[in-house]
């Protein structure tokens, strides 16, 4: 390596350690003046980026590329005492894989992680790694120890909900309360999977419909606990309209974290544009904004919102 080019290695280490160092403190920044949700930590985006920062130190961190899309220069919010709990360093996540490697492999094929009809974010996948006797990947037992970090520097501005699963919603509840609603459509999914693949090996024809009424019936020959057990003749229709909504609510791939920030900024430039305040501008835009909005539907709503 050249003299130069190992200068400019240098330099981008001591400023990605520099930048490990506040992630907290960054992400609580991004919480207070952005509105980013609390749990970024416990996201498929974060674990990605924690993954390849296993592999490249120099990468840029997801709390760095957030902050600057919003324009927001961080400061380290903890308190410098030896007893303090410390963010990790380029050391310790050099020290997490080198010890991961002896002991187990990832599955190349489920990189870059993503949500899952099983899983939703990574504390789950947590748990169904432990489930089948598997040790987690750093980026996984990073995610723990992050979330609760940010949980401690907060000091009681944030809960252990928000900061695993965001902020609580209004008349849908806890995640723990929406998980439960879920659950019938996730068990009922994994056996429609297992039909279409037992259906496509016999190279016979699936039908949806057909499926929920013999699955049903053997739920009730076998007694078993049943994920379709109010179903009827009658109303399978409606249920296999609620299971399509279901299947488009949670399996269509999300809108990443990074393609949310760059929205809410154009959205917000763009009405800063037309003469509005920026703090006007800002304030509409996370009143307004919706992950499942374009930049244009954004600002067409923060329009509308204005003029009432």
């Amino acid at each position: 390596m050249s003299d130069k080019k190992s200068e400019k290695y240098d330099e981008d280490i001591d400023w990605a350690e520099s930048e490990n160092l506040i992630e907290e403190s960054t992400v609580l920044e991004l919480i207070s003046k952005t509105g980013i949700e609390p749990n970024l930590f416990n996201t498929m985006d974060w674990i990605n980026n924690f993954y390849d920062r296993t592999q490249d130190p120099t990468t840029e961190l997801l709390s760095e590329t957030l902050a600057n899309l919003s324009e927001i220069i961080p400061e380290y919010r903890g308190k410098d005492f030896d007893t303090e709990l410390r963010s990790i360093g380029l050391e310790q996540i050099d020290s997490l894989e080198k010890r991961y490697r002896k002991i187990g492999t990832r599955e190349k094929a489920l990189l870059p992680y993503e949500k899952h009809f099983r899983f939703d974010n990574p504390l789950e996948l947590f748990l169904f790694e432990i489930s089948y006797g598997s040790y987690p990947p750093p980026e996984i037992l990073m995610m723990l120890a992050k979330c609760f970090n940010l949980y401690f520097i907060a000091e009681g501005q944030l809960s252990l909900e928000e900061v695993f699963f965001g902020k609580v919603i209004k008349r849908a509840g806890n995640y723990s309360r929406r998980k439960a609603r879920n659950t019938n459509f996730k068990e009922f999914h994994y056996q429609v999977i297992r039909e279409k693949e037992f259906s496509k090996y016999l190279n016979k024809n699936f039908n949806l419909e057909d499926f929920t009424l013999s699955y049903l019936k053997s739920c009730e020959e076998n007694e078993a606990d049943c994920p379709i057990a109010n179903v009827t003749e009658d109303n399978i229709e409606s249920f296999i309209v609620a299971y399509y909504r279901w299947k488009k609510n949670n399996l269509n791939k999300q809108t990443s974290l990074i393609d949310k920030a760059e929205i809410k900024g154009a959205s917000i430039n763009a009405l800063v544009s037309l003469g509005y305040p920026i703090s006007v501008a800002e304030q509409v835009i996370l009143k307004v904004f919706n992950n499942k909005l374009t930049a244009e539907e954004t600002i067409k709503k923060a329009l509308i919102s204005l003029m009432e």
